[in-house]
């Protein structure tokens, strides 16, 4: 993350783990997370984050894959 933390495991581990600390998003699905990242991304960032998936799974590992080709986070 740019804060300097560092997620790993799974997709969904690292897309819940930035829910766990992200403000105000306590009641989110991780369905609901993921798209709210896409908005946030899109409105404080300008990044068009192009996530697909029917699954929260999918969405997950699809938003992980689009934040690490847009550049908000990188590969340990």
């Amino acid at each position: 993350m740019r804060d300097g933390r560092v997620l790993q495991g799974t997709a969904v581990q690292i897309v819940k783990g930035m829910q766990d600390i992200a403000f105000g998003v306590e009641r989110l699905s991780l369905g609901e997370y993921v798209d709210w990242v896409v908005a946030n991304a899109q409105r404080f960032e300008s990044a068009t984050l192009n996530v697909q998936g029917e699954t929260d799974e999918a969405k997950a590992a699809s938003l992980v894959d689009e934040m690490l080709r847009e550049g908000l986070a990188t590969r340990g």
